[in-house]
């Protein structure tokens, strides 16, 4: 059903539809308003019940499509604050791991194991203030045409070494403590292995509803006048094919 309200031959038929039905309900009005005197015309011009017939479709065409993009930019917004929560979540789990790493009795094992919570971290805290960069760019007219296209590729080169590297530490600081560590601490790092995994989640919808909500300003006839409404494009900030294999391999 709902592949049959995309075809686009169907949008056609429904609106070539919605039309005709306008049109006879502004041939219903002219006829109440009728002040002519004439039985059979009652249009003020030749085709005026089909010129505000499909001006009214416009408009009310227009309307959806403002609203729809208006629930988009909130869903944005608050798919953008719940990767912020969940980043948050994950570093305050970090620094668990980092305290916990005193109870490991080898010492040269928990120096190592501290070293590796330590750059883990570290790339954690990059990641989250690479994307608090790139929002800042996307809601910046300025920020946005400085950044451009490249900035953007290579922002998503960046995130995507990050989130490899994290894996990779993540991985061995698991098998450090597989078999020494107290069991808290490879409870811990199960949980921030899950926790990670939401946020990639949560990274995928929100450039989801990046990509919807573009396509919905540019269409017609919307897209004329979406400067006017400061409706611009947004930029996604995640790589959804890098964000998947990050997800993957947690």
């Amino acid at each position: 059903m709902l592949s049959l309200f995309n075809n686009p031959f169907f949008r056609i038929i429904r609106g070539i539809l919605i039309i005709v039905l306008l049109t006879l309900v502004w041939l219903f009005i002219f006829a109440a308003f009728n002040n002519s005197g004439s039985e059979t015309n009652y249009e003020p011009f030749q085709g005026a019940s089909i010129v505000f017939s499909v001006l009214s479709y416009l408009i009310i065409v227009f309307l959806f499509q403002y609203h729809k993009v208006i629930n988009i930019k909130e869903l944005i917004r608050s798919s953008y604050s719940a990767i912020q929560i969940k980043e948050q979540y994950v570093e305050k789990l970090i620094i668990q791991l980092r305290e916990l790493t005193d109870k490991i009795v080898d010492h040269e094992l928990k120096m190592s194991v501290r070293k590796n919570v330590s750059d883990l971290l570290e790339e954690t805290r990059s990641v989250n203030n690479s994307t608090n960069d790139e929002n800042q760019a996307n809601h910046s007219e300025s920020k946005r045409k400085f950044y451009g296209e490249s900035g953007t590729v290579s922002s998503h080169a960046h995130s995507s070494q990050v989130e490899e590297t994290k894996s990779k530490i993540l991985e061995q600081i698991e098998r450090d403590t597989n078999i020494t560590a107290d069991q808290s601490i490879k409870d811990l790092i199960a949980e921030i292995k899950e926790s990670e995994v939401l946020v990639a989640n949560q990274k995928l919808h929100y450039n989801e509803m990046v990509s919807e909500y573009n396509k919905a300003i540019y269409s017609l006839p919307l897209a004329f006048l979406r400067t006017t409404l400061g409706l611009f494009e947004k930029k996604s900030i995640y790589n959804l094919h890098l964000v998947s294999k990050s997800r993957d391999s947690i």
